[in-house]
């Protein structure tokens, strides 16, 4: 009888030594997680693999830190996923301040997720177990999943590039980036998008030069194909501000070449009228450049012609005398303008004006004419001293 309760306590404890041997190696045959501990090079490894950042941040006092490497870390679907699918990354909070303060990350454990481009897509704070956790990291993925559109679309883009057609490039890749979720298609178009924006911003540099050593004209030029070419860019919205910049020196100059052309055409007429002695256009002349261009060399020189004329009485005479005969001939044209619109009596007081300002001259004698005419009276000498003031 006690041989064969040994028997039945032998048999109890080899049975209970399998199942536990038999757990252990289950255990020892799951894959453990390939963590990497430097943020730097897991970035750099992320980028190149083109795959997303798992990041657990924990203590060494953390109790759900720990459940979380002993339970839901060891579990088969988890570990592969995350070493097949992720860059996965464990950072000590307590070391690494800066990184935790960064993200800000206020308790443990937190998993932060990650793009290859390091762009933060969720987290998960508190512990959770294998199943949920591996539906979590499922429910990530496809996040990233590119959608056959974009795929098709990013195609197209490269097309357009490979062609020199950037605007089209542009409008479409910036259609994939709209929602902006890290996909990574999304990163190569980003990174496609970044390189167009490096050919523009070249382009945009390679006028500016060209603008500060004086080539205005193909600075012109090179920024109007810029902003034609890559329209929406920075690069593109720069040199459109530096075109109209342009545009406006440009002009500024043109019309300070047009005013320096009119002065200088202005000063060699009243120069001409002073060699002929013909005083009074030569004055005018000076008076305009004077009013209108007196900043300009022209002013000066202007100025200048017109006190020679002023400071000799017998040209400034003979200048009078000219004005004279023609405000004479002004005061006569105005009588008739005034005598065909029906109003005598003011066309009368012009014609009275004439002979009494010049008298014994032809427009006084013209306007003597005119006068009788208007009257119907014979012509005759006007008596200044009785002539209407």
């Amino acid at each position: 009888m006690v041989r064969r309760h040994w028997f039945v306590l032998l048999t109890t404890l080899g049975s209970a030594t399998f199942c536990l041997t038999a757990l252990t190696g289950a255990q020892e045959q799951a894959p453990l997680i390939q963590w990497r501990y430097d943020y730097n090079q897991a970035r750099k490894e992320a980028a190149k693999k083109n795959l997303p950042l798992i990041i657990d941040f924990g203590t060494k006092d953390c109790f759900w830190c720990k459940k979380l490497d002993d339970i839901t870390f060891r579990d088969t679907k988890v570990a592969q996923l995350m070493n097949d699918r992720f860059i996965p990354l464990k950072v000590d909070a307590e070391v690494d301040v800066n990184l935790t303060q960064a993200l800000r990350i206020t308790s443990y454990p937190t998993i932060v997720l990650a793009a290859p481009d390091g762009k933060i897509i969720g987290s998960i704070e508190g512990f959770q177990d294998a199943v949920r956790f591996h539906e979590n990291l499922q429910r990530a993925l496809a996040t990233l999943r590119d959608p056959e559109w974009m795929t098709r679309d990013y195609e197209l883009a490269a097309k357009h590039v490979a062609g020199a057609d950037f605007a089209r490039a542009i409008a479409t890749l910036k259609n994939i980036l709209e929602d902006d979720k890290a996909r990574p298609i999304q990163v190569k178009a980003r990174k496609l998008l970044q390189d167009i924006e490096g050919q523009a911003r070249a382009r945009f540099l390679q006028a500016k030069q060209m603008q500060e050593a004086g080539k205005s004209g193909e600075a012109f030029q090179s920024l109007t194909e810029t902003v034609r070419l890559f329209p929406g860019l920075q690069a593109s919205k720069d040199a459109g501000e530096l075109l109209a910049r342009l545009a406006q020196t440009q002009q500024a100059e043109q019309k300070s070449q047009q005013r320096s052309k009119k002065a200088h055409d202005l000063l060699v007429q009243a120069q001409e009228f002073y060699k002929a002695g013909d005083f009074l256009p030569c004055l005018d002349r000076c008076e305009i450049i004077m009013a209108s261009f007196g900043d300009l060399p022209q002013g000066l020189e202007a100025s200048q012609l017109a006190a020679d004329i002023k400071n000799n009485p017998e040209w400034l005479q003979n200048a009078c005398e000219v004005l004279g005969d023609r405000l004479g001939a002004l005061y006569l044209a105005l009588a008739d303008s005034l005598l065909k619109k029906g109003q005598p009596q003011q066309a009368a007081f012009y014609l009275e004006r004439v002979i009494r300002s010049f008298p014994g001259s032809r427009y006084a004698e013209s306007a003597q004419i005119r006068l009788g005419q208007l009257q119907g009276t014979p012509p005759r000498r006007v008596d200044l001293q009785s002539a209407r003031p």
